[in-house]
């Protein structure tokens, strides 16, 4: 990452988000929206949620499970920018089914990696994404949950901050693949490594 990006993003993170209140605030940059948010978590001490809710201004804890399935009353965030974009703007209102995802980040000598997967039962295209919020909280008043990127806070908490986001904000937008209700998570996924769709 250039200087200059990092300049511009510790600007927008004391400008916009160290300050607490909870404000909504809009992203202008040049370099991708995940860009951003992957400084952030990684260098500010910050995890973040997407939601396509963007009036949230307290977040109760809520009966879920983990990635490895153990259930857990919390809040989740993620610590990875482009998972909680798909989040954010993978329209929910309406949407029958299961969404399957996974997120992964692999630290080697050469820097951290990611991979991931998106699948929706829904090939409605133009139908399935919605604008969105990113909300940013303080990584202190979490744990890690069931897989490196996923973290929840079993307490009631406010934001620190909100950001709006709109679908052109995730870079795998014609990347999220479809599957079939009665397909298993694993034969999906399998599916996907071995075969391009």
């Amino acid at each position: 990452m250039s200087e200059e990006a990092i300049e511009e993003f510790d600007n927008m993170f004391i400008r916009s988000i160290s300050s607490s209140d909870s404000s909504i605030f809009t992203y202008n940059s040049r370099y991708p929206l995940y860009m951003f948010l992957n400084y952030v978590i990684e260098n500010k001490g910050v995890v973040v949620h997407g939601s396509n809710n963007s009036s949230i201004n307290k977040f109760e804890p809520r009966n879920s499970s983990l990635f490895n399935g153990k259930p857990i009353k919390a809040v989740f965030a993620s610590s990875d920018g482009v998972w909680s974009i798909f989040f954010a703007v993978q329209k929910r209102k309406g949407y029958v089914g299961s969404i399957r995802n996974l997120c992964l980040s692999i630290t080697s000598n050469k820097g951290k990696k990611r991979y991931y997967y998106f699948s929706t039962n829904n090939n409605d295209a133009p139908n399935r994404w919605t604008d969105g919020t990113i909300y940013f909280f303080s990584k202190t008043l979490f744990k890690q949950g069931g897989i490196r990127d996923e973290w929840v806070c079993e307490k009631e908490l406010k934001p620190l901050a909100k950001l709006s986001v709109t679908p052109s904000d995730f870079p795998f937008l014609d990347k999220v693949r479809v599957h079939r209700e009665t397909e298993s998570t694993v034969k999906t996924i399998i599916k996907a490594i071995l075969f391009k769709m």
